[in-house]
């Protein structure tokens, strides 16, 4: 896979947020996600934001 964009993490970070929801709804609210996968892209959204090359 090519580079990501800050448009193709967002698009990541709101499916993990929709299923995320989804398994609340179906588990219950005390149902504990890990939130490793969410954690790694928000660092790769946030690196790309300091990068001052990028366009995006």
């Amino acid at each position: 896979m090519g580079k990501r964009t800050a448009a193709d993490l967002e698009r990541e970070l709101a499916m993990l947020a929709q299923v995320r929801h989804h398994l609340r709804a179906s588990e219950g609210e005390d149902f504990r996600i890990p939130t490793t996968t969410g954690d790694g892209l928000l660092d790769e959204l946030n690196s790309l934001e300091r990068s001052p090359g990028d366009p995006t």
